[in-house]
């Protein structure tokens, strides 16, 4: 043997050592990234629970536009969110601590489930968006006539001991801050508040409607209230942040693949270290 093949074969082991540091050394970069991650996950998911417990308490169980579909409510989106994100953070800080194969494994099958509801819901409201209009246009409508409170009635009701619906008074204070912030009335105008069952024999509108705010505003007369339904500004303020609801959905959709490949990345690492191939 010559000179030559003798010093290939001492080096070696030597290089073979260098390919195994270099791949701890990925290794320890991608699990510390990835448990930092998930740890700052882990703290949104206390912080939207804390949220939806805030909803809960003070704003009733049906903080919702849509009163008929209570589970489409503020709370109870908030709680079912808070309690997805914990569980995912939860399974990927302990499955890059304790290099557990069948947590990561788990983490990776809830991302995905997750990414792909997401995938579905959006794809759903663009093909049935027609429908959607027409729920949202209805409930709305039935709200307004059946289920609106003003405070003045809320505080008499509860000063009677008469039974006050908790989700018609979140429901109401929703409505009036959805009017206020998009600078709308009703859901197609502001006729829709005429004759409602919180006033069946005048043509008013809640002080939400006013372009200035003051005492008796929603018996004045049409020029001071906004010309437009809130049907028509949701609408509006959709398509005119379609760019940034865009990039914002493609950036979680980024971060939630490039989790689910480091999680990947790591089974296989720890896989490969203790069934060497």
């Amino acid at each position: 043997m010559d000179k030559l093949s003798l010093d290939k074969i001492l080096r070696q082991p030597e290089a073979s050592l260098d390919k195994m540091g270099k791949q701890k050394t990925s290794f320890s970069i991608v699990k510390y990234i990835f448990f930092g991650f998930n740890i700052f996950l882990w703290l949104l998911g206390c912080g939207v629970l804390a949220v939806a417990i805030w909803l809960w308490g003070t704003r009733g169980t049906s903080v919702s536009v849509i009163p008929t579909y209570s589970f489409l409510s503020a709370s109870s989106l908030c709680i079912i969110a808070s309690v997805i994100i914990l569980v995912i953070g939860f399974m990927g800080c302990c499955g890059a601590f304790l290099e557990n194969q069948c947590l990561l494994i788990g983490y990776f099958v809830l991302v995905l489930l997750v990414f792909a509801l997401e995938i579905t819901a959006g794809t759903l409201g663009f093909v049935m968006k027609d429908r959607v209009h027409k729920i949202i246009h209805s409930e709305m409508t039935g709200g307004i006539r059946y289920d609106y409170r003003t405070e003045v009635q809320i505080e008499t009701a509860d000063h009677n001991n008469t039974l006050v619906d908790r989700d018609s008074k979140g429901w109401s204070t929703m409505l009036d801050l959805v009017q206020k912030d998009l600078g709308c009335c009703g859901v197609d105008n502001h006729t829709d508040w005429y004759y409602v069952q919180a006033w069946p024999n005048e043509q008013r509108v809640p002080e939400s409607c006013c372009i200035r705010p003051t005492k008796d505003c929603g018996i004045g007369g049409s020029d001071l209230w906004y010309d437009r339904g809130c049907i028509e500004e949701v609408e509006y303020w959709f398509t005119r942040n379609m760019y940034v609801l865009g990039v914002t959905g493609v950036t979680v959709g980024s971060v939630q693949i490039l989790a689910m490949v480091a999680a990947i990345a790591q089974f296989c690492y720890i896989r490969s270290k203790r069934f060497p191939l």
